[in-house]
């Protein structure tokens, strides 16, 4: 394994300086050093990836078998039609599972590479601006504070108490901290502090890189949905054993009974090889190898759907959880309120400054706003872009406003260190020096605030501008002396009401929630009289309770389970209040979403069941712990997860109903028929040909199914609840009788027309492939109702169109193949309209169903 080489500090240096990388030099360092993203570790060649698909034990009995008819084939000089015909459908069926299993994994691949995208604060040209982790280039200025994800290999410029997390590389679980010099490493996170940092190495040259080149990872699990599915097939595989077990018997009787089996001759082996294939045939059509394929078919879908909605999916268990969820926890800044923080209202009638040591409450309040924050602004677009914490950048657009020039003032200001924002301190102060004197200035929650000042305030004005919605911040300072930098003996300067207003149809979105069974909760670290007013706004206040984190931490675990139900809003929460709210409400049997932007959230998202990180605001640490970043921070982005997580599930069963239809009828078909006398129902090669529609055309057809509005008026779906629900068992055997019982008429009478057993036969094969499309159909109106009939889903016309042209050149033309000889248009016509009776059945069933529901059922 080669050894990661940094460029030396001091050429960086050099090149860097405090304004960052000169715009002129980026391509220059960019072919110098590469870019910054890491190239996927070798994969597995193809050849040997379509290879391990005869790995499958059925179909290493399939391939044996079909050698054994090859020989007798050969010995009795006829019958190798038959076998080339099982060789081809075995190499088409392998193909399929092949082409769909490296579809899937192009499709993860295309997912990650969204991680190079997260946006990185650096320093160019003398201005901090936002770039994508994947244009970061060495030499590049990076910005650092306590959250963020290291994006590059680099050398620490300056710091401030910066430390990182580097378990990933060491295996220590201390974070690591940093000074000037020291190195940094790509895929680290900055736990506490922040700093500067030059890009060193990126991509495949940095750490990162060089141990991925080394390794080829696999990280699949299986999700709760799969495990329900595996437990399924297992119970279907069983019956399918059972069943070939049980044709192979009756094939045997029934041929020694009938004098084809007499003794070990060529005849009697072949009979005795033509049993054992339908029987491993029966368990081929019986297992539903289709299943994991349905699965990961449709997850595939609902990740690139929900990436179009702004839904990046980083763990698939999200895709089927988010659609059972019961409750969401959700902040209130950037996700239910646009991000765009304005100062509405102040205690000063403008922002003042002087080069002086301030002498009135609005400078204080006005150099408190300008250095006393990590924030920038960016022009980009002739927009105003805020890069960091939104309220620090509030107050920046408020000086902005004004005339003031942040950046002029904090480069007058000799800062000497910062102790950042916390959310259990609720504020955050500044060191500096002016004419000689070191002063203390903190921000943060007026009612912190007040507690620490010499004089208490007067609150009751920021009480109302809270209870009209508004943020409140307050203001305060010191002088430092004999080195006493606690946060105590303050002097309060003013305050200033924020407004971050609501997102474009939030309220809509919520009650969407609502209507769904999902209870909307907002955790905030507003006081309650803001949270009151917003969450009101936004139509969260369902008459439930508002309590403060501090409240909900002082109860008892029983009775914080017992709060958490009746709780609409936690105010001035902590990250260690989300935590507990998530964990009380889960002891409730709530399947819980949680949203969350900051390191200290990242708790409650990895123990929520489904975490939701912001792609926007989030730092680096919330991202990792989250199972789904939301790309544009809003709210409305968690209605869209919802109802497509809950189609995936949707679809999947609509393919299990499907499935097991055809499953049952076909085995309990091959099974009968010899009992009763008549011919096989079907040769191998048309097992085959059903299997394939069963586990391949059906998945790419009903798990295509586009979302549709009634799934946002049901309520969840629980964990604990069955892939076959009640009335798709009833389904499977209502509609699979009605194809048993219409399939051996046929064969018995032939009353759907033929006068030969081969015309007979073959217009049986011809209307049970019919019946199959038209209970495609049933399938798609699962719920009873039928969704958009054309729009909805025109991936299933394509490939229902697709079996039926391939029915008619079989029948038609594959006569040597399939053992079928042409029918008429009128046998077609009569196969196709007789068939359609299986709609009929399945509307007078669900009619059934839901009569009973409503009216019969016991209330």
């Amino acid at each position: 394994m080669r050894t990661p080489v940094l460029a030396p500090y001091d050429d960086l240096i050099s090149i860097t300086g405090d304004q960052g990388l000169p715009l002129s030099r980026i391509e220059e360092m960019r072919r110098k050093y590469g870019v910054n993203t890491i190239t996927p570790p070798p994969r597995e060649p193809l050849w040997r990836q379509y290879l391990r698909k005869y790995d499958d034990p059925i179909i290493k009995i399939l391939l044996f078998a079909v050698a054994l008819s090859a020989l007798v084939s050969i010995i009795r000089g006829e019958g190798l039609l038959d076998t080339i015909g099982i060789v081809i459908a075995v190499l088409l069926s392998t193909l399929i599972a092949f082409l769909n299993e490296y579809r899937s994994s192009k499709e993860f691949e295309l997912l990650n590479a969204h991680r190079d995208d997260l946006a990185i604060k650096v320093v160019r040209d003398g201005h901090p601006v936002s770039v994508p982790s994947r244009e970061i280039v060495v030499g590049d200025l990076v910005l650092l504070e306590a959250g963020d994800g290291i994006p590059a290999d680099g050398w620490v410029v300056s710091t401030d108490d910066l430390a990182s997390d580097e378990s990933a590389f060491t295996g220590e679980t201390e974070p690591v901290a940093k000074g000037v010099k020291d190195r940094l490493l790509k895929g680290a996170l900055v736990t506490a502090g922040k700093g500067r940092m030059i890009a060193g190495a990126v991509g495949d040259s940095a750490e990162m890189g060089v141990i991925a080149a080394s390794l080829g990872i696999d990280h699949a699990t299986l999700t709760p949905l799969e495990q329900k599915l595996e437990a399924l097939a297992r119970i279907i595989s069983s019956f399918g054993y059972s069943m070939a077990v049980l044709v192979f018997c009756t094939l045997l009787v029934r041929g020694i009974i009938l004098g084809e089996i007499t003794g070990l001759t060529i005849t009697s082996v072949d009979v005795i090889l033509h049993d054992v294939m339908l029987a491993v045939v029966i368990v081929v059509a019986a297992v539903p190898e289709g299943l994991p394929m349905s699965v990961a078919l449709s997850l595939s879908l609902a990740m690139r759907k929900m990436a179009k909605a702004n839904c990046l999916v980083r763990r698939l268990i999200a895709c089927e959880t988010i659609g059972s969820a019961t409750t969401i926890c959700t902040d209130k800044t950037g996700t239910l309120t646009m991000n765009q923080m304005v100062v509405i209202e102040a205690s000063i009638n403008r922002p003042v400054h002087t080069r002086r040591l301030p002498e009135t409450r609005a400078e204080w309040i006005t150099l408190n706003a300008a250095v006393n924050g990590t924030a920038h602004l960016e022009e980009r677009d002739d927009r105003v872009i805020v890069i960091g914490n939104s309220t620090e950048g509030a107050l920046l657009r408020w000086l902005r406003e004004h005339g003031l020039d942040y950046l002029q003032i904090r480069r007058e200001t000799d800062i000497i260190r910062q102790h950042l924002f916390d959310g259990r301190r609720k504020r955050m102060s500044t060191v500096i020096s002016r004419d000689g004197r070191s002063w203390l200035l903190v921000k943060g929650a007026p009612e912190i605030l007040a507690s620490l000042c010499i004089q208490s305030p007067d609150l009751d004005e920021v009480h109302a501008l809270a209870s009209r919605a508004m943020r409140t911040l307050a203001f305060a300072h010191k002088e430092i002396i004999d080195g006493d930098e606690t946060e105590t003996g303050l002097t309060w300067d003013g305050y200033v009401g924020i407004r971050d207003h609501l997102r474009d149809k939030i309220a809509e979105s919520v009650a969407t929630c609502q209507r769904a069974g999902i209870r909307v909760r907002m955790v905030t670290g507003d006081n309650a009289e803001t949270a009151r007013a917003i969450a009101a706004e936004a139509g969260i206040m369902q008459g439930g309770t508002v309590m403060t984190g501090e409240a909900f931490r002082s109860l008892t675990p029983a009775e914080q389970v017992g709060a958490a139900e009746e709780l609409d809003v936690m105010a001035r929460a902590e990250p260690l209040d989300k935590l507990l709210l998530v964990s009380a409400l889960q002891k409730t049997g709530a399947v819980v979403a949680v949203t969350g932007d900051g390191t200290n959230d990242a708790p409650a998202l990895k123990h929520a069941d489904v975490g939701l990180a912001m792609g926007i605001a989030g730092t680096e640490v919330a991202r990792e712990a989250s199972d789904i970043i939301l790309l544009d921070d809003s709210f409305a982005t968690i209605t869209s997860a919802v109802w497509w997580g809950r189609s995936l599930y949707e679809n999947i069963q609509r393919f299990v109903l499907f499935q097991l239809t055809l499953n049952f009828s076909a085995c309990i078909l091959i099974f009968i028929a010899p009992l009763l006398g008549l011919p096989e129902p079907f040769t191998i090669i048309q097992v085959l040909w059903i299997n394939l529609i069963m586990d391949t055309l059906a998945a790419f057809a009903l798990c295509s199914e586009a979302p549709h509005p009634e799934l946002m008026n049901n309520q969840p779906i629980s964990h604990d609840a069955p892939i076959v629900t009640p009335f798709m068992w009833l389904s499977i055997a209502v509609t699979g009788l009605f194809l048993i019982a219409g399939g051996l008429l046929q064969l018995a009478t032939g009353f759907l027309g033929g006068s030969t057993p081969a015309e007979i036969g073959t217009v049986f094969f011809a209307a049970y492939i019919f019946a199959a499309v038209w209970n495609g159909i049933n399938c798609r109106a699962f719920d009873g109702k039928m969704p958009p009939f054309f729009r909805g889903n025109p991936t299933f016309f394509a490939v229902t169109i697709f079996i039926v042209a391939v029915q008619v050149l079989i029948v038609q033309y594959g006569g040597a193949f399939f053992a079928t000889v042409p029918l008429s248009l009128e046998l077609w016509v009569r196969a196709g309209v007789v068939s359609a009776s299986v709609l009929v059945v399945s509307l007078l069933l669900r009619l059934g169903y839901r009569v009973h529901n409503v009216y019969l059922s016991p209330k």
